[in-house]
C-alpha cells in the first residue's frame, strides 16, 4: 500500500503535529495527530487516529487493524512530521509591501512576494482586541471560506505574521515621520498684520 502523510507541526501543550494520511491516493483519514504523553517519569510521542466522543468515551472512527500497517503509517507519519519542521526552520525568502488603510478594525493591506516568484495580495492587517493580525486572501465556498494562498502550517504563519507586522509597523511610523517633517518645514505665521 503506498502511503503518504502531510502533517504540520503544532507543538500545542501535548499535540506535536496534525494532518491527513492519505493510502494508495484513495483514501484519506483525516485528523491524524502526533501526541507526547509522559509515563513513569519518560516523554513520549504515538500517532493517534480520529475518535469521536459518544457519550462519556472516545471512540475510534478509524482503526488500522494490520500491524505492520500501522507501523508504516506512523513511520510515514513520523517522517513527515521531521521534513515539515525542517522546512520551518529555513529562512523565509518573503519581502512585504503594505499599504496603509485605515477602517473599521483594518490597518492596512499587504503585498506578500515568496521568492520572487509569487505574489499574494490582499493580506489584510487588522487590530483587535489591542492586537495586530492577519488574515490571508479568501473566497467562500457555499456556506464556507476558504483561504486562496497563505502560509502551510502554523509555525509558518507565525513567522509570516511577525514579517507583516514588521512591514506595517515600519510603515506606520515612515508616514508619521513623513507628517512630521512636513509641519516642522511648514510656514509659522508670525502674528504680524499687513
Amino acid at each position: 500500500m503506498n502511503i503518504r502523510a502531510d502533517m504540520k507541526p503544532i507543538f500545542s501543550d501535548k499535540i506535536l503535529a496534525s494532518g491527513d494520511v492519505y493510502l494508495d491516493e484513495k483514501i484519506v483519514i483525516h485528523n491524524v495527530k502526533v501526541i507526547q504523553a509522559d509515563k513513569d517519569g519518560k516523554t513520549y510521542s504515538f500517532v493517534s487516529f480520529p475518535e469521536k466522543l459518544k457519550g462519556d468515551k472516545w471512540e475510534p472512527v478509524v482503526m488500522i487493524k494490520d500491524k505492520d500497517l500501522r507501523k508504516a503509517i506512523t513511520d510515514t507519519v513520523n517522517k513527515s512530521v521531521v521534513a515539515q519542521m525542517k522546512v520551518e526552520k529555513e529562512p523565509l525568502d518573503l519581502t512585504v509591501e503594505v499599504r496603509l488603510y485605515e477602517k473599521d478594525e483594518t490597518r492596512g493591506y499587504a503585498t506578500v512576494n515568496y521568492g520572487g516568484l509569487v505574489k499574494i495580495d490582499g493580506v489584510r492587517i487588522f487590530e483587535r482586541d489591542g492586537e495586530l493580525r492577519v488574515s490571508y486572501p479568501y473566497e467562500k465556498n457555499g456556506d464556507r471560506y476558504q483561504n486562496i494562498a497563505g502560509p502551510v502550517s502554523p509555525g509558518i504563519r507565525k513567522a509570516m505574521t511577525e514579517m507583516i507586522v514588521k512591514a506595517y509597523q515600519d510603515k506606520k511610523l515612515e508616514q508619521e515621520k513623513d507628517i512630521g517633517d512636513v509641519s516642522e518645514e511648514a510656514p509659522v505665521p508670525d502674528g504680524r498684520s499687513l
